[in-house]
């Protein structure tokens, strides 16, 4: 998470300062900043009254002055800029309208990306001391965030922890937004120390509180602000403490993906199993699953929580969508996902395409097995006689013994062929005794019928011979 840190806070002081330094077009600023930089003000306290233009400008200067920030409303920089340096040239110029036109040059810079001449433009407004205290204030916290935004990152620390103080003195307690970037700062600098130091350490330690109060005492915490929380929390492995923090996430930010994912995970990780499986459920029915992996493994876990129909829809549709692999192991599962939820027919057709793909005999015997659920024998019989014939199974034996059995489901006529299979079988020592029992049934049942073909023949020789006594 701090990979790219150091980016996005830069991109994140730079959006901000073009934000809080832009003037409206009839009125000077005289709070530049939302309500998340200062903390709520106390009801008693009365907010400051904007000054207006007239009560601040004299009406040639202000003129003037709209007329620039029309220039920039329009995207002409370089001439509002030639109209804020002309009048600065004028001799009569109040130190309060000398510091606004000098503040809305510095705004000229910003939006060129000219942070250095930015800031360079802002220390001299500030330096004047013509504005309104909370204005000076607000141009303080400005000021910070420029030496941020120029990789001046002690010097940005320093200046907002000043901002810290005056802001406190002045009545002003800084707000969740302040916290988050004093955390900011403190995870960039941990950032640029060695890992598991404790320097590193150190600066974790300074940024939690900050980032503690900008989640807990916003009305509606940035996303931003979260991430900054949530990687103090799981740089010390405090998982507990990390879940409802993620969880809140999720909530705020129903449509990211990676908070659902880091939250299955979390809850992976502290044994709560089913809650994982519940934010994976959640995370198919969002489409948020794309990968092979992902759909595998929800795919997996239905089988694990004994949903097998489920899981075999996902793996059907996936396989032939082809975003699961088509892979032999792929197809075998989906095979076993329908024979685990009894669908015998539907699992053939999966099993046959990982059969073909199989180097050994083992997925044809399983083929010939699931005919033999149907009672379609001569199915049966034909798979499992090509599963020995390609050969390298586990128990050659047992498919054998499963030879054997088909045949002898097939009826009388097959009978023999029956007994060869299991006398064959009876060769593998692990199934010989099973083996014997069904040639012992065989040889009995057709010595029954011998027995009764003789008997019946003794029976009609003895009948023909009776007969003469009665011609």
């Amino acid at each position: 998470m701090l990979d790219n840190l150091k980016i996005y806070i830069k991109h994140f002081i730079f959006v901000f300062v073009i934000f809080s330094l832009a003037l409206p077009a009839t009125i000077t600023i005289s709070g530049l900043f939302s309500d998340t930089v200062y903390a709520q003000k106390k009801k008693e306290r009365r907010k400051p009254p904007k000054a207006k233009r007239t009560q601040t400008m004299s009406k040639k200067v202000g003129a003037e002055f709209i007329k620039a920030q029309e220039a920039l409303g329009e995207d002409l920089p370089d001439r509002a800029f030639d109209i804020l340096s002309n009048l600065l040239r004028r001799d009569d110029l109040r130190p309060f309208e000398q510091a606004q036109i000098i503040r809305l040059q510095a705004y000229v810079f910003a939006e060129k990306e000219q942070y250095e001449k930015s800031l360079d433009y802002l220390e001299r407004v500030y330096s004047l001391n013509a504005l309104q205290p909370q204005d000076q204030l607000d141009l303080q916290f400005q000021i910070a965030q420029l030496y941020l935004a120029t990789d001046r990152w002690d010097e940005g620390r320093d200046q907002l922890l000043r901002w810290f103080k005056d802001a406190e003195e002045m009545g002003f307690p800084p707000g969740p937004s302040a916290h988050a970037l004093l955390a900011q700062i403190y995870l960039y600098f941990a950032s640029e120390t060695e890992s598991d130091s404790p320097e590193e350490k150190q600066y974790y330690r300074k940024a939690e509180p900050h980032a503690e109060k900008a989640v807990f005492s916003a009305a509606e915490p940035r996303e931003n602000w979260y991430q900054i929380y949530l990687s103090i929390l799981l740089f010390d492995d405090r998982y507990e403490e990390s879940v409802p923090i993620l969880e809140a996430m999720v909530y705020r930010f129903p449509d990211k993906k990676n908070y659902y994912r880091q939250l299955a995970a979390l809850y992976a990780e502290l044994q709560r199993e089913e809650d994982s499986f519940h934010i994976q459920q959640i995370m198919f029915s969002k489409d948020m699953l794309e990968k092979h992996d992902e759909l595998l493994r929800i795919a997996q876990l239905y089988l694990f929580y004994e949903v097998p129909y489920k899981a075999a829809l996902i793996l059907e549709e996936e396989l032939e969508s082809g975003r699961i692999e088509d892979e032999e192991k792929n197809w075998e599962q989906l095979a076993n996902a329908w024979l685990s939820a009894r669908e015998w027919k539907k699992a053939i057709p999966p099993l046959k395409k990982a059969a073909e793909m199989s180097e050994d005999g083992e997925l044809f015997l399983r083929l010939g097995q699931t005919f033999m659920q149907e009672e379609n024998w001569k199915e049966a019989e034909e798979y499992i006689k090509y599963a020995i014939k390609k050969g390298d199974l586990e128990n050659p034996g047992r498919a054998w013994l499963l030879l054997g059995i088909t045949r002898n489901k097939k009826g009388i006529k097959y009978e023999n062929s029956a007994l060869f299979a299991f006398k064959r079988s009876t060769g593998y020592e692990d199934m010989e005794a099973d083996a014997r029992r069904w040639v012992k049934v065989i040889e009995s049942k057709q010595a029954r019928r011998e027995a009764d073909r003789l008997a019946a023949e003794a029976a009609e020789a003895e009948l023909a011979d009776d007969s003469i006594y009665f011609n």
